[in-house]
């Protein structure tokens, strides 16, 4: 194939793909050993501010989600033996939307996509679905549907 027809076909197949995209926003979601310490940076430092979080037994944050424009960051408190996943997951995991997280699960079943978490409606009102990478990161895939209803007993700030 000639370059030019090789470049004509590349752009069409490119322009393909993105008109049948499906996420929208994507969030990563870090594992820090102080949520407190991190949002306090981000928020007063970066100037970001703080959308959600949740407060833990313990009065400090389990997670906190801050933005800055359409840019999102959930951080997320490390597990307190701070070992080692056996699982291979790393630390950090990627929130991606979509627009139907019912039919983008049933085609990754489809095509023989491993699923590790399966649909799920969250409290935070979010349905969503995982899928492991080959690398070990965490891929949660959502749309949201409803509106959040925290845990009993559970403070949100």
């Amino acid at each position: 194939m000639a370059v030019a027809q090789w470049s004509k076909h590349w752009s069409a197949q490119k322009e393909d793909a993105v008109s049948q995209s499906v996420a929208g926003r994507v969030m990563p979601m870090i594992v820090v050993r102080s949520v407190d310490a991190i949002r306090n940076f981000y928020v007063d430092t970066l100037g970001f501010s703080h959308v959600m979080g949740m407060v833990g037994k313990d009065g400090q944050l389990d997670f906190c989600t801050v933005v800055m424009g359409e840019a999102r960051i959930m951080f997320m408190r490390a597990p307190i033996d701070d070992a080692p996943s056996p699982d291979g997951k790393q630390p950090v995991e990627i929130y991606l939307e979509v627009e139907d997280v019912d039919a983008f699960h049933h085609r990754l079943k489809k095509n023989g996509v491993a699923i590790s978490d399966p649909l799920t409606l969250q409290w935070w009102g979010d349905r969503t679905f995982k899928v492991l990478d080959p690398n070990g990161y965490e891929i949660w895939f959502y749309t949201n549907v409803a509106e959040p209803t925290p845990p009993q007993g559970a403070k949100l700030v």
